[in-house]
């Protein structure tokens, strides 16, 4: 899979609540297939894959109220948005000066993306507005043909549990600001 994403692929891959894209998100061209994908979204940021605190680090600041959040709830379903540094794609953190983080609970993605060495996206495997998939059969239905043969790689784990998103929450300020509220409440 890591060659996958040195190769500018599009990976469909696991998370803890449905497929997700994964591409390099320090790639303008990678980018660019993502929103092939995806459907442009304007300048709507996407969350990126991090393989941990450390990772993290290179691409963000991180505030005393990240680090407690990321500390707390890191790896799992909670994604922070913190401070760029600005060495993502443009198209990864839009046109804001900050970048959504996860940390995935998956030990699989994680040794991949440190492999890689990089972050990668990590938005849901659908055409920006439609349904998100659970399973390659949901996949194969709900996404359009051509879109399908945008795919370089697809990790079918079988059916995923149904849970809702991850919780994102904005670490910029001095309080924790809740940006989507998944099954995970956030508190420091």
């Amino acid at each position: 899979m890591a060659k996958a994403f040195k190769n500018g692929g599009l990976v469909v891959y696991p998370t803890e609540t449905v497929y997700g894209l994964g591409v390099d998100a320090t790639s303008e061209t990678a980018l660019k297939k993502l929103w092939k994908f995806k459907g442009e979204r304007g300048d709507k940021p996407v969350l990126v894959a991090v393989s941990g605190v450390a990772m993290a680090e290179e691409y963000v600041i991180l505030s005393d109220l990240g680090k407690k959040v990321v500390q707390k709830y890191w790896p799992g379903a909670v994604a922070i948005v913190a401070i760029s540094k600005n060495k993502v794609a443009k198209k990864a953190q839009g046109k804001t000066n900050t970048l959504g983080l996860r940390n995935p609970e998956s030990k699989d993605i994680l040794e991949v993306i440190d492999i890689f060495g990089k972050p990668i996206t990590s938005t849901s495997a659908n055409v920006s507005g439609a349904v998100t998939a659970r399973s390659l059969e949901e996949f194969l239905k709900t996404v359009p043909k051509e879109k399908q043969k945008l795919i370089d790689l697809f990790i079918d784990a079988g059916e995923l549990p149904l849970r809702q998103p991850s919780t994102i929450v904005d670490t910029t300020g001095e309080e924790i600001k809740i940006l989507r509220q998944g099954n995970i409440v956030v508190k420091v």
